[in-house]
Order: C-alpha cells, then sequence, then structure tokens
C-alpha cells in the first residue's frame, strides 16, 4: 500500500511514541511525509523518537506528557494545532499493565492503570474529537488490547481499562459517522515491545513470570505496519495478529471453552505466587 500518497502533508499525534509499537508508528508516519507530535511520559524516550524522524528527512516535535493529566495534554495539543493549524490522527496508544490477584491490587494500583489505560484515551479522545468536529474532518486510533475482546485474569486492572477503550470507541463510531470523523479500534494480540518488562507484578517474581509469558510474537514495526494499513483503510477494527483474531471470534462464539485456559493461566500464576512465598 502507498502511504505516502495518503499520509504527506497530515498531522498526527501519537501519545506512547518513546519506544516500542509507538515509536514505530511515529517512524512510520513520519517517513510517509507526516508531521508528528511524540508524545510519552518518557520525555527523553519521545526526543529520540522526534529525532530518529527529523534525521530521515520528517517533521517531529517531542513532548513529555502524562495522558492522565487532562490540562497538559489540553495544552500538547493546542500546541501541535497552533503549530501546524490542526490535526488529521490522533493516536491513543500509551498504556501500561498490572499483574497480580484481584485481593492483592490496592486501589492506588487501580486507580493509576485506569487512569493511564482508560482516563489517558478519555483525555486524548474527547479533546481531539471537539477540534475534529469543528474542522469537520479528522481520524482518532484508539489502541485497547486482545484484553479488551477477551479476558486475561491476574491482569483485572489491564483488562477493565482495555475492555472501557473497546466500549467508548465501538460506540463513538456511531456519533462520529455525522461530523465525517473516523474512529478506529486497535487490538492488537502479543507484540514484542517493552510492555513485559514494564509491567508491574505483584507478589511474584516478575521474571520468572514474564519469562513464561509469549512476549515476541510480532515486531513492533511489522504492528505498526498493520496499524498503518488500517488507518489508510479507515477500518473500525483493527486485529492482529492471526492469534488475535481466533481468540476473538472465538471468545464471541463460544466464550465458555475459554474456561480451562483461564483456570490455567490463575493456577500458574498461584503455583509461582506460591513458590516466592516458601
Amino acid at each position: 500500500m502507498k502511504f505516502r500518497k495518503i499520509f504527506n502533508g497530515k498531522v498526527a499525534f501519537v501519545t506512547g511514541g518513546a519506544s516500542g509499537m509507538g515509536r514505530s508508528l511515529c517512524i512510520r508516519l513520519g517517513n510517509n511525509g507526516c508531521r508528528v507530535a511524540v508524545a510519552d511520559i518518557n520525555a527523553s524516550g519521545a526526543v529520540e523518537t522526534a529525532s530518529i524522524i527529523t534525521e530521515n528527512g520528517g517533521t517531529a516535535l517531542a513532548m513529555g506528557l502524562d495522558v492522565s493529566d487532562y490540562c497538559a495534554m489540553e495544552r500538547a495539543l493546542r500546541q501541535v494545532i497552533e503549530e501546524w493549524s490542526g490535526i488529521d490522527y490522533y493516536i491513543n496508544n500509551a498504556g501500561i499493565g498490572i499483574s497480580a490477584e484481584m485481593q492483592d491490587i490496592s486501589i492506588e494500583q487501580w486507580r493509576k492503570t485506569i487512569d493511564v489505560n482508560l482516563m489517558g484515551v478519555i483525555n486524548g479522545t474527547a479533546l481531539a474529537y471537539g477540534q475534529m468536529v469543528r474542522q469537520g474532518h479528522g481520524h482518532i486510533v484508539n489502541v485497547a488490547s486482545m484484553a479488551g475482546l477477551a479476558p486475561f485474569p491476574v491482569n483485572i486492572p489491564y483488562t477493565a481499562s482495555k475492555y472501557g477503550v473497546v466500549g467508548l470507541t465501538s460506540a463513538l463510531q456511531s456519533e462520529a459517522v455525522f461530523h465525517g470523523i473516523n474512529i478506529s479500534l486497535v487490538c492488537p494480540g502479543v507484540v514484542g515491545t517493552n510492555f513485559y518488562t514494564d509491567l508491574e507484578v505483584v507478589n511474584v517474581d516478575r521474571e520468572k513470570y514474564t519469562g513464561g509469558l509469549p512476549s515476541n510474537i510480532l515486531d513492533p514495526d511489522k504492528a505498526a505496519y498493520k496499524i498503518m494499513k488500517g488507518i489508510a483503510a479507515r477500518k473500525k477494527l483493527i486485529l492482529f495478529p492471526m492469534h488475535a483474531v481466533f481468540v476473538y471470534h472465538a471468545y464471541r462464539l463460544a466464550p465458555a471453552l475459554f474456561n480451562p485456559l483461564m483456570w490455567f493461566l490463575v493456577k500458574k500464576f498461584r503455583d509461582l505466587k506460591k513458590h516466592r512465598d516458601n
């Protein structure tokens, strides 16, 4: 697909752009002529991504940004609009995870996960959507997860937040069409990013836990390509790789069949927890 024809001269705002899939997406957008605002709480990482884009001849702006801070998000978007006279793509990609059993999760850990994964998306969507309604065009892309389509036990705050993103995005699609705005929902399966290295794990040895998880099924750059392809085609649901497609359809058809797998994941986590306690 010839992306440059679609993205050249456009303006994109990407959260979580300092590393992984977010960085790859920013670079791909920049290499195809898009002016890219790279936002991340990791300000130095955002600068690195922006530098890669500019060194390749593109245009980028780096921003240290906490997506859970609505006022900071508002200032950042206003800066981009003033700098580049509008916004064409707003991509809510930032996210965090926590692995723990429900009884071991503090309310502070719940709030942190919901604030970043759900409120961060709400903040970005609300701000970008208002601007796009005024413009009469635009495209919002919300990155959820396979865990937003099928439950992920011992990762309940993450699952809850991603289900929220799925519901928000799916419902908004019906309203947005009347304003000429496209809304895409991205639900990746396992992508080889730093998600697992940054994952908070409670009462279990994190190295043993993360070492047993699939972490490199899809390369971040290939994931970014699939997202770009979906955005270019204005797809409502961008779902990849094949294991995510299988889980999506299988869980919709027969959710009860997933119970043994869910129980296995819980038991495996509890075994690691028991081993740590001993």
